[in-house]
């Protein structure tokens, strides 16, 4: 046996062998890439129910309980609020954040960054014409720092930006008769 002709034939079949092997992995790796779009395309399904179940819960506990529905209007009109008003308050109001918070980051993970801005600018936007939410985002901004100080850093921006003057963005929590009636033409005591 030509020991010549077997050094050939090993390396041809070692280069099928190698040639095969690339093959195999760039059919893989599109696999994986196509998997991978798959999830990804999930998972921002999955982010947007999340922030619509999680944003509807919350608003749903206040206008669901007319206690907490006042309180929460207390609040946003700077309203003067008994010391267990003021609790629960707080604590709505650490809820409310808490919620946009998780949406923020979720949003993030995801590639979503339209949803992270509707959630942090939400926050902005419930707390920038009310002393009382601003006092309690101030107290709650540290602990807020620690867990997401992008979060924070892009609340703030917000504040700052509708403190300098009207944006197209509003409180979504009350709506107030004189809006309505601009709205409707409607001025009589039906309502």
């Amino acid at each position: 046996m030509n020991w010549d002709a077997v050094a050939a034939l090993s390396e041809a079949v070692g280069a099928i062998g190698v040639i095969a092997s690339l093959i195999f992995l760039i059919v893989q790796l599109r696999q994986n890439t196509k998997a991978m779009r798959e999830s990804n395309v999930l998972e921002r399904a999955m982010l947007m129910d999340r922030h619509t179940d999680s944003v509807g819960r919350w608003r749903s506990s206040v206008a669901e309980n007319e206690g907490l529905a006042t309180i929460w209007h207390k609040g946003l009109t700077d309203q003067t609020l008994s010391d267990v008003e003021g609790i629960r308050l707080n604590n709505l109001f650490i809820n409310f954040v808490n919620t946009q918070r998780s949406n923020f980051e979720r949003a993030l993970v995801v590639g979503e960054p339209g949803m992270a801005q509707q959630a942090s600018r939400s926050v902005a936007i419930e707390i920038v014409g009310a002393d009382t939410l601003y006092t309690l985002w101030l107290q709650a901004k540290p602990w807020h720092s620690l867990a997401s100080p992008e979060f924070v850093a892009r609340v703030e921006g917000y504040i700052e930006e509708q403190r300098r003057g009207p944006t197209a963005f509003k409180s979504g929590s009350w709506i107030r008769r004189d809006v309505l009636e601009k709205r409707t033409g409607d001025t009589d005591d039906r309502h």
